[in-house]
């Protein structure tokens, strides 16, 4: 009998183990096939934005991703961990890995094939359509850091952007086409020019839009594929024939970016005012947010409305040098939606005396504040099913007062890249990209004291083994009773 007990235990052993092991790789195979992943970190590195979901989800054709990194490279994990969640989220994403030290004969071919002349690209490919990125693009780097043998800390990672940009680039058919004015004093897209606009252009590049430089006194009308006019920095006036070509643009639907700059009379305010934004003839100032050591015309925005452009700006600031006031006419025109942008605090104010060194304000004669410095107009949508009048086709104005901010040098300051692109975005009805920050990234440091560590190590070396022997022993006992 005794036997025949034990068999039976063996057997209801071993029964249970094999339960366990089958139990064991169904739940392996299940999760293999439908995984869940939460992610619990402060910056939310392993989570994509709304936009780069609305993207990955619209895809039509597979883009292939191919990784021309060396895996020792500073930014090799944060890339190999960003790719794998795009390709949970969409099966078209196909990524590959090219070491180009140790697969020599792939390298020299992807070299020829793209034209590549350095190490360290993510090559992203789409039908006939190709795009790479350089390290550069993908990081901002704490130079502050570095030291004579040593490499820059990564004090932000800008991979979610600029790889949704790029797949956005490959996947999309249609390049929309922005025209930037010229014959004005504008603001130049010549890299060689000092004070131009050469990290705009490259950034609106990056987002898959071509740009032009154009006259307009020479055209008659504007085409209809041109998706964006910007006129940024105008110094002299634009002739009435050039306000009208405008005009009959922005009747049609046309979409216009102006940012005109105080002291200055490019022409625009009479159609501008028949938008609904109102150009001041000020300097717009606010000590209540000044900066250390310089002007209080030197503005430091925190404050922005809920308007699409600005929505996703909350927790940055914005830098303009000298801005004039953009702000909502009251009442707007009939069928046309017009919204502050930026705003000063409300002890901030348009000074009308813009030849003084020292700001005061005047009542009844200065704009009180909060003054706005940006503002967007949009025509009202299509009328509502049912018979009536057609409604007009929808056109979009942005007007900010100051140019400056865009320039290189000024466009990379904290969220002047972010306002600029977002409303160009805005303005080319692509607002589901708008808003893909760059993720910070914090170097955390546990600073403890010696006696600290002399705790910590006769805890760990010590105690813990203590008490792990004085509860097995607390066991045995217990089963010998």
């Amino acid at each position: 009998m005794r036997l025949f007990r034990r068999v039976l235990a063996s057997l209801n052993l071993a029964t249970t183990l094999l339960m366990v092991a089958v139990l064991f790789i169904l739940v392996n195979w299940v999760a293999s096939r439908r995984s869940l992943r939460w992610d619990l970190t402060q910056l939310k590195l392993s989570r994509l934005s709304s936009q780069t979901l609305h993207v990955l989800d619209s895809l039509q054709e597979p883009v292939t991703i191919t990784v021309f990194y060396q895996p020792g490279q500073r930014l090799y994990e944060l890339i190999h961990d960003l790719l794998e969640t795009y390709q949970r989220q969409s099966p078209k994403i196909k990524v590959e890995y090219v070491d180009p030290e140790q697969d020599l004969a792939r390298a020299r071919q992807l070299a020829q094939q793209f034209d590549i002349k350095d190490l360290n690209v993510l090559i992203f490919q789409s039908g006939s359509r190709h795009k790479h990125l350089s390290d550069p693009e993908l990081a901002e780097y704490d130079y502050s850091t570095a030291t004579m043998t040593g490499e820059p800390r990564v004090a932000a990672f800008k991979g979610e952007d600029a790889v949704t940009s790029a797949i956005l680039s490959v996947s999309q058919t249609e390049q929309p086409l922005l025209w930037f004015t010229t014959g004005h004093g504008e603001k130049s897209l010549d890299p060689a020019q000092a004070g131009g606009l050469n990290d705009l252009r490259q950034a609106l590049e990056q987002q898959n839009v071509k740009l032009e430089s154009v006259t307009l006194a020479d055209k008659t009308e504007l085409p209809a594929d041109v998706k964006l006019v910007a006129i940024i920095g105008p110094t002299h006036r634009l002739t009435d024939a050039e306000v009208e070509l405008l005009s009959r643009y922005l009747d049609r639907g046309g979409r216009l970016l102006a940012l005109v700059d105080p002291a200055t009379d490019p022409g625009l305010a009479p159609l501008l005012a028949r938008w609904g934004i109102m150009l001041g003839q000020d300097i717009v100032v606010d000590p209540a947010q000044q900066l250390p050591f310089v002007s209080a015309a030197n503005l430091f925005i925190t404050h922005y409305t809920q308007h699409p452009i600005v929505s996703q700006m909350k927790t940055l600031m914005t830098l303009f040098p000298l801005a004039r006031s953009a702000r909502p006419a009251e009442p707007a025109p009939e069928g046309i939606t017009v919204q502050a942008l930026a705003l000063t605090s409300p002890q901030g104010w348009g000074e009308t005396t813009i030849d003084q060194s020292a700001f005061q304000f005047n009542d009844g004669q200065d704009l009180k504040g909060p003054v706005a410095i940006a503002s967007a107009a949009e025509r009202a949508g299509p009328a509502p099913a049912g018979g009536g009048a057609a409604a007009p086709p929808l056109g979009r104005l942005v007007v900010f007062g100051d140019s400056d901010f865009v320039i290189d040098g000024q466009l990379t300051n904290v969220g002047n890249r972010d306002l600029a692109l977002g409303a160009c975005r805005w303005l080319m009805q692509q607002e589901h990209l708008i808003g893909i920050a760059p993720k910070q990234l914090e170097s955390l440091k546990l600073s403890l004291t010696r006696r600290q560590l002399t705790t910590m190590l006769w805890l760990s070396l010590f105690a813990m083994p203590l008490l792990c022997g004085l509860a097995g022993t607390g066991v045995l006992f217990m089963r010998r009773r």
